[in-house]
């Protein structure tokens, strides 16, 4: 009995919902969110992810410039995406990173810098090459032929400063062809007007490093200029000068160009290598 009265009751109160519920105004209601996941399979991907809009060849270059600014930031960029890491793998990004604001040789997070400086190296970024074979050079345990090797890679694809430092080292040679090549590429970056400019970047890089002591690279002592008299280069109340001034070519004409290498090489000597 009690059953029935219950299931009668039930019924009722459905009769009665259903009634209120046809007479109710109808009140417009908007769906409710799907989940990403849902979203991502029925709609275009690239218009619910900004970075999936990125044509690649930009994301490449926005990976390059953050990467430009710091070995540290790049790792952290390349972990956070996919698509960056993605980009972070084409040697065309490598190519384009500048190494303008990173120091030489760090002096912290040292292996995360030397992996950063190899990727640059192999993906055929020619300032990676130029400064990896400077820190041969510039370290108490480089391999000086293996940094010489890079620099004459990195001169032979157009950087200046490779074949400034290339160059000045062939002229401590005690072969004389390989002074003589020397001589050739000191006379192309003067005819270039960049002696002054690939000088004052070499200073700045190295300024403030620990120098190699005398005789890491075994200097000719023979000067290339052997002429008696000689019309000198430049010489100022006994002393010689640094030429600072590429606009020199009309001096040239009546003055031993040896003499500017020979002050030239003094200078960069002094720079890399201290005496005992």
């Amino acid at each position: 009995m009690i059953t029935s009265k219950l299931v009668k009751k039930t019924q009722c109160n459905k009769r009665q919902y259903d009634d209120t519920s046809e007479s109710a105004p109808l009140i417009p209601m908007e769906p409710l969110p799907r989940d990403n996941k849902r979203q991502l399979t029925d709609t275009n991907q690239s218009s619910l992810i900004p970075i999936k809009s990125i044509p690649q060849d930009l994301l490449i270059n926005v990976v390059a410039r953050i990467s430009s600014e710091s070995y540290i930031d790049h790792y952290n960029m390349k972990v956070c995406c996919r698509d960056f890491f993605h980009a972070s793998k084409d040697n065309y990004m490598w190519q384009q990173v500048s190494l303008e604001k990173f120091p030489l040789i760090p002096w912290s997070h040292k292996e995360a810098f030397d992996s950063f400086m190899q990727n640059c190296k192999e993906g055929g970024n020619i300032e990676a090459l130029y400064r990896v074979g400077l820190q041969e050079l510039k370290s108490f345990v480089g391999n000086i032929e293996k940094g010489m090797k890079d620099l004459k890679m990195a001169e032979e694809k157009g950087h200046l400063e490779a074949k400034y430092t290339y160059a000045l080292i062939l002229l401590c040679s005690y072969d004389g062809n390989l002074r003589k090549e020397g001589v050739e590429y000191m006379q192309f970056l003067r005819n270039a007007k960049c002696v002054v400019n690939c000088r004052n970047k070499v200073r700045t890089l190295l300024e403030g490093l620990w120098k190699r002591p005398y005789g890491t690279i075994m200097r000719n002592p023979t000067p290339l200029c052997y002429e008696k008299p000689c019309k000198c280069w430049n010489l100022k109340k006994g002393t010689w000068q640094l030429v600072d001034n590429e606009d020199d070519d009309d001096s040239i004409q009546n003055s031993c160009e040896n003499c500017r290498w020979d002050v030239e090489l003094d200078f960069f000597y002094d720079v890399l290598f201290y005496p005992f």
